[in-house]
């Protein structure tokens, strides 16, 4: 395949100068550069099925509602004033709208983000769901830098958890019933006279 009318710089290598020969001594970098000569091995990764968003976002501000109803309660009680068990509502009612707003700019973000990336593994997705709800959170103060750093703050903060396995603890796979009756029983096994002198 070299073509003759081309000057020298512009000539055109045959396929065979490409692939490094095997009796060099000298052993050549990777160069990325060129196609691959096998075929690349088909994807392992999972398939993603787009879950939608609005479903998520709708049960996370009921969610929302229901914990900032929770913390409304517990305000009303706690305060002194004139208003009686109505104060849930009319004093600190807009707790349950304000959980209620940043759960399902959590949830609708992280979903829409989720859907339009094709996966949910790597962190990004809550990592944006975690800035979106920070951002409701902190518009709040009437400060748009304190809702930028609120946003900065549970971005990276979610992120992070979703990327480092999303669980607060050793989750493993849970044991069969027969193997934590054995665990058990040999946990309160009575020592050997011989383990205790040593």
């Amino acid at each position: 395949m070299i073509t003759t009318d081309l000057p020298h710089r512009l000539r055109v290598r045959p396929a065979s100068r490409q692939v490094p020969r095997e009796n060099l001594d000298v052993v050549l970098p990777p160069r990325p550069f060129l196609p691959p000569t096998t075929p690349l091995a088909p994807s392992t990764k999972p398939h993603y099925e787009p879950t939608g968003f609005v479903q998520p976002a709708f049960n996370a501000a009921v969610a929302g509602a229901g914990v900032g109803l929770f913390a409304s309660t517990i305000k009303n009680s706690l305060e002194s004033h004139s208003k009686g068990a109505l104060g849930v509502i009319t004093r600190t009612g807009w707790m349950a709208g304000y959980f209620a707003a940043a759960g399902a700019a959590f949830a609708g973000v992280q979903g829409f983000v989720a859907d339009s990336r094709g996966t949910r593994d790597d962190g990004v997705a809550s990592a944006f769901g975690g800035c979106a709800a920070g951002f409701v959170l902190g518009i709040r103060s009437g400060k748009l830098p304190t809702a930028f750093g609120l946003c900065a703050v549970l971005g990276a903060v979610e992120g992070t958890f979703d990327l480092a396995g999303g669980g607060l603890g050793a989750e493993g796979p849970v044991k069969e019933r027969k193997e934590r009756e054995e665990d058990r029983v040999n946990f309160f096994k009575k020592k050997s006279v011989m383990a205790a002198d040593e």
